[in-house]
């Protein structure tokens, strides 16, 4: 079930007894949270209705206690469990035959939840098989590279706003997988934005501090149409601005821009949704890599591979020890371009 309609389900007052929300993205399990504990227990109950533990410090009695008390003037009680991964209980054969005891006849009036980060819970255990029949088992993965920008795209429309999808490209390229920024970012645009504007680049660079111009979305765009000048002006930016454009940052994003140019060479079916399904990534993209592909051959883009490694070998000390990040990018873009 997708987190989304969990946390709907949750502030529609529909409870389930268990949750573990497990997996390598923590920033959907915090969401899961943060919606049940706003919607669980009242505000002026949660002194005497909501108990959080954590992993580490807590035992498979002290949690069970904690689940079996009944509530005091309300309808149920909240009992979260914070860095689950951390329980020992886990490894204990014992303390997990009492959890899946409690999992086959959870107390009606408790909602008990685990949160269990950056990893997968061991769904082989018959207490884990017991927590997913009884309530909810929620596997948070994280946000693939090439689905980020749509993820982006989607949130904003969840907040009621609209995005270009060059907008969404910028900040997926230099926000990365940390959504809670990605998050925090888009709530800053949605305060300081006119009601019904659509984000734009310009919106981006004003408010966020990413060049609409000068950021590595628009190098990429220009070394794909092979415009030599706009490629080395930005460049020269980044040269000039070595902290915030590392060679290590870059050439990663290139290389990846430019798989999916080798993997364009290789399609029978070049339209634009069979393209887009088969390099996993927005539509409007494929047409920026078919023009690459035009621009270089295949062997060509065999050996751009070999100039990006090279520059982020050097970047980070191997076999480097006099040139500068700034120099490195420029010899491998010359290389790339020429």
């Amino acid at each position: 079930m997708p987190h989304r309609q969990i946390i709907r389900d949750v502030q529609s007052g529909s409870f389930r007894p268990l949750y573990l929300l497990h997996g390598e993205e923590p920033f959907f399990i915090d969401e899961i949270s943060k919606a049940l504990e706003e919607a669980v227990v009242e505000a002026s109950m949660r002194d005497f209705n909501q108990t959080i533990v954590y992993g580490r410090d807590t035992s498979v009695e002290q949690l069970l206690e904690a689940a079996r008390r009944f509530p005091m003037m309300a309808e149920r009680q909240l009992v979260v469990m914070r860095e689950a991964q951390d329980w020992p209980a886990w490894r204990r054969s014992s303390d997990m035959v009492k959890l899946e005891a409690y999992a086959k006849s959870p107390v009606a009036s408790t909602v008990l939840v685990f949160c269990f980060k950056n990893k997968k819970a061991d769904g082989r255990l018959k207490a884990v098989k017991a927590i997913s029949k009884a309530g909810t088992l929620f596997l948070s993965e994280k946000v693939r590279d090439y689905k980020l920008a749509e993820w982006i795209s989607n949130q904003v429309q969840e907040k009621g706003m609209r995005i270009s999808g060059q907008a969404s490209q910028i900040l997926a390229e230099y926000l990365g997988n940390d959504l809670r920024k990605v998050m925090n970012e888009l709530e800053k645009l949605r305060i300081v934005l006119p009601e019904g504007t659509e984000v734009q680049p310009e919106h981006i660079e004003k408010h966020i501090g990413i060049s609409k111009d000068f950021n590595v979305f628009e190098l990429q765009r220009a070394i794909g149409a092979k415009d030599l000048a706009r490629a080395n002006r930005i460049v020269d930016y980044f040269a000039a601005n070595p902290k915030d454009h590392p060679v290590a940052m870059v050439m990663p994003v290139l290389g990846s821009f430019f798989s999916k140019v080798y993997a364009y060479h290789g399609l029978k079916d070049r339209s634009s949704a069979a393209a887009a399904k088969a390099l996993r990534c927005a539509p409007f993209a494929v047409k920026q890599y078919g023009e690459a592909a035009r621009n270089y051959s295949l062997e060509k883009v065999g050996r751009v591979f070999g100039y990006l490694k090279e520059a982020d070998r050097k970047a980070k000390g191997q076999g480097n020890a006099t040139v500068s990040d700034p120099m490195l990018l420029k010899e491998a873009m010359f290389k790339i371009l020429h």
